[in-house]
């Protein structure tokens, strides 16, 4: 990975992470923006030594299934 590349990645997380316009952000909110990111990558890292991450699995598991219940994904091509 070249250097711009990984300088166009950071520039596009401190933008999630860190808004121009002064907003903050709660713990629980950078947890979830890494969850859905990177659903896999967090759990990885919640079931390691960050167990303070897996306070949040629960919950992020439950609103994924309540908007899957609530927008349920359709076959592109269904049969008839």
């Amino acid at each position: 990975m070249s250097t711009r590349q990984i300088r166009k990645r950071v520039e596009k997380v401190e933008g999630k992470v860190s808004p121009k316009d002064g907003r903050t952000f709660t713990l629980e909110e950078l947890h979830r923006l890494m969850w859905r990111a990177d659903k896999r990558k967090y759990l990885e890292m919640a079931n390691g030594e960050l167990c303070s991450m897996q306070a949040f699995v629960p919950q992020f598991e439950r609103e994924d299934a309540e908007r899957l219940a609530a927008f349920p994904i359709k076959p592109a091509n269904p049969e008839a």
